[in-house]
Formats: structure tokens, sequence, C-alpha cells
């Protein structure tokens, strides 16, 4: 078994910021970091031993991706489950021809938000039923 295949997570998410440094990159406090991640306006993963992580992915060019927090507020109403956020954003899918689409994230980066709202209706809709 190589690193990756003991990490599936890591994989899928990929890297990550502790509190103190999404802090620093975004020009944030720790306390607007604590208020972001308790009103779904930025992705906080908790760990199995209680450390907190802010993927990478939803940081760009110094700034939260533009439409994230909304995305992230329609996904809660299907899971609470901030790591299947987490994947659901991060993961590339097939459309119905096999080739591959962009990532959620990569689509919100493209500024493909309302393409990408819909699509996180119907997987919330989908996770909830």
């Amino acid at each position: 078994m190589n690193s990756d295949e003991s990490k599936p997570w890591a994989v899928i998410i990929g890297p990550c910021y502790r509190a103190g440094s999404i802090a620093r990159e975004l020009g944030w406090s720790s306390e607007q970091v604590t208020a972001a991640a308790a009103a779904h306006e930025l992705l906080e993963l908790r760990t199995e031993d209680d450390v907190l992580l802010y993927p990478a992915f939803q940081v760009w060019e110094g700034q939260l991706v533009q439409g994230l927090g909304s995305v992230l507020q329609v996904l809660s109403t299907g899971t609470d489950s901030t790591w299947t956020w987490a994947q659901w954003l991060n993961s590339p899918v097939d459309d119905e021809t096999g080739d591959p689409v962009p990532s959620a994230i990569e689509q919100l980066r493209a500024g493909q938000l309302d393409d990408v709202l819909r699509d996180a209706r119907h997987t919330a809709a989908a996770w909830s039923s």
C-alpha cells in the first residue's frame, strides 16, 4: 500500500491550512475564521483527533473562492458532514458522455456559480432523502 492509498482523504481534499495559517492567508483574525466556519462561509474539517483543517482549494488568489459560502449553505441542507462537502467540491466528475468535467470548486473559480448551486441543490436533496 502506497502513502496515497493509506490516506484517501488527503488525496481527495489535498493540502489544508490550520486556523492560524488560513487567517494569515486571508488577512483575517482567528475570530473571523471561527465565525466564517460557523456561518458556512468557510469550509472547516475536524479530524478524528480534534484538529481543525481548512482545505486550500477554497482559497484562490488570497481570497475565498467567490460563491463558496452560498454553495456550502446549500450542501448543509443535505448532510452536516463537512468531509462530504469537501469531497463533493473537489472531486472531478464525468458527464453523461464519460468526458471529465471540472470539479465544483474549479467551476466556482471560473465564475459558474449558478451551475454549481443547481448541482448542489440536486446533490443535497439526494443526500437528505
